[in-house]
């Protein structure tokens, strides 16, 4: 029996990460993926929260961005270990180079772009949660910040479909199931 993900596309790589800003869709398209490919799913700021026993949120007010940011590479390297897994980055993981190369060593990694205008309208009931949110300036500003991290994931999907849309276009793009041509 052959192994459900296309040996092409990830070779001897266990993963799919799945990058993107905040409202990509990243834990919900990532749920989606794994249900298809029968593979175990990880939202790395919820296993962050865990390890800290904290929000993201509190991390971020109480401890700062640094620490946040040192949590989530030590997380990463024990995440990327599990074998069968597609694994929601935060949004900001793939700014710091060693997470951007051990993402890409252990998983595909697949960006879900998005534009700016799509996520504003997703986010704007929960922006008060969210502890980089700011105004539309800062948010560009962060976006800008992080645009040449999603960038260097080797695939890019359009993530401003409903999810089980983009998820069956991932699902595609790593060849675990026949497209319609075939």
């Amino acid at each position: 029996m052959s192994d459900p993900v296309g040996s092409a596309v990830l070779g001897d790589r266990p993963q799919v990460h799945l990058a993107g800003f905040m409202g990509s869709g990243k834990s919900t398209v990532g749920r989606l993926v794994a249900r298809r490919l029968l593979w175990n799913f990880l939202d790395l700021d919820g296993v962050i929260e865990r390890h800290e026993g904290r929000s993201v949120s509190r991390i971020f007010e109480e401890s700062g961005a640094r620490h946040f940011r040192d949590a989530e590479r030590h997380v990463l390297r024990q995440v990327v270990l599990k074998p069968a897994t597609v694994v929601a980055l935060g949004g900001g993981t793939l700014i710091n180079p060693e997470s951007q190369a051990l993402c890409r060593e252990r998983a595909a990694v697949v960006w879900l772009r998005c534009p700016l205008e799509v996520l504003e309208k997703r986010l704007h009931d929960t922006a008060a949660r969210r502890p980089l949110w700011g105004d539309r300036k800062a948010l560009q500003a962060r976006f800008d910040e992080r645009l040449a991290g999603y960038e260097s994931s080797e695939f890019c999907v359009d993530a401003d479909a409903p999810p089980d849309q983009v998820a069956e276009c991932v699902v595609k793009l790593l060849g675990a199931v026949p497209s319609d041509d075939q």
